[in-house]
């Protein structure tokens, strides 16, 4: 048997509803509270909060309480934004393992139609075929939906791929390039920064890396190589001196000395 997850017992706008009232209060609440906010009766908002608490959207409690997660997701939804919703919406999907599992379920089949999908999901979540467990189950494929996870293409539903995420490798070391203090390299967030001293005036050069993980792994030997290279500075060939000339033999002999210049010596 299917491990149990809570579902909604709303659909998709009752759901919201609830949100926004969670995140309009913002601290702990009764849900008297909520239900007023929401304009709902107390047995609708605590048929959610199960499933909201499982989502981390609400803190479970006797008093429930909006999470900072949730709180992104209630405000975007208070201020009607399509391109927020849906972004924090995937980050929930992405926190929850459940729904999750239900995007890859469409991605292995490549597409299935809502009712299908539907059925998927009440039978994933362990839960009795009822009216109310599908209107859950309808509303979990509407927050894929929303989410862009999920999309509509010819009367079925396919999975979306995920947008890469950007890699940001730090390392919080200080990396010595040679044995002057002044000469370093250090990696901060994608970032080499190398600092020298060239006639007393210091010189800072951010050079940005764009690598995948794969390349790191001899970064560093090739980052110190260029800054090795800029700090040794360029050896110019000096001019030989002349050398001696040996007597030519065919030349004429020099002259004899005057005689005035042999009684002096």
């Amino acid at each position: 048997m299917a491990e149990e997850f809570p579902l909604p017992s709303s659909s998709y706008k009752e759901l919201i509803k609830i949100i926004r009232a969670y995140g309009r209060i913002g601290t702990e609440a009764s849900l008297g509270d909520v239900s007023k906010l929401a304009v709902m009766g107390e047995t609708s908002v605590s048929g959610n909060n199960k499933f909201l608490i499982a989502l981390g959207i609400i803190k479970a409690g006797q008093k429930k309480a909006i999470t900072p997660l949730g709180a992104e997701l209630a405000k975007a939804l208070d201020h009607e934004m399509p391109d927020e919703i849906a972004s924090k919406w995937r980050a929930v999907v992405n926190a929850t393992d459940f729904l999750e599992r239900v995007i890859a379920a469409v991605r292995i089949r490549k597409t299935m139609d809502e009712a299908s999908l539907e059925s998927h999901v009440a039978y994933s979540a362990g839960q009795p075929k009822t009216p109310a467990v599908a209107t859950g189950a309808r509303t979990v494929v509407d927050i894929l939906i929303t989410s862009g996870l999920l999309k509509e293409e010819d009367g079925t539903l396919i999975a979306v791929a995920p947008e890469p995420r950007p890699i940001t490798e730090t390392v919080d070391k200080t990396l010595s390039i040679a044995d002057s203090p002044s000469n370093n390299l250090i990696f901060e967030r994608g970032m080499a920064r190398a600092s020298t001293r060239l006639g007393g005036v210091q010189l800072n050069i951010d050079v940005t890396v764009q690598c995948t993980p794969a390349d790191l792994q001899d970064l560093g030997h090739k980052l110190r190589k260029v800054l090795k290279d800029f700090n040794e500075p360029e050896v110019k060939q000096e001019a030989a001196p002349p050398q001696p000339t040996e007597p030519d033999p065919s030349a004429p002999p020099l002259p004899p000395a005057p005689a005035s210049e042999v009684a002096e010596e």
